[in-house]
């Protein structure tokens, strides 16, 4: 009789090293995946914040360009190159 209890308590040991080894292989493979995970997110942030600041670059740029547009010189010059003309005296512009 005492060999059948040990015979079961070895077996009980054998099935519960079982689970924790599954256990752990497990938590392996899970910790790895959340660690590539965030590797890839780092990598993808990496070339957000790249292209932010490129955006950042080409808004300054257009604003750049819009204020020297937006200039009156050059309005007058670009109306003068569409063919329009200095509004005659008495003549009201009316904006809305």
């Amino acid at each position: 009789m005492a060999t059948g209890g040990r015979r079961q308590e070895v077996s009980q040991w054998g099935f519960l090293n079982s689970c924790l080894l599954l256990v752990l292989v497990l938590m392996i493979f899970y910790c790895s995946w959340v660690n590539n995970k965030i590797v890839t997110r780092g990598y993808r942030l990496n070339e957000l914040r790249q292209e932010e600041k490129h955006l950042v670059e080409e808004q300054g740029k257009l604003q750049a360009e819009l204020a020297t547009l937006k200039r009156p010189q050059n309005l007058a010059r670009l109306a003068r190159q569409l063919g329009l003309k200095e509004p005659r005296p008495g003549y009201k512009i009316v904006l809305p």
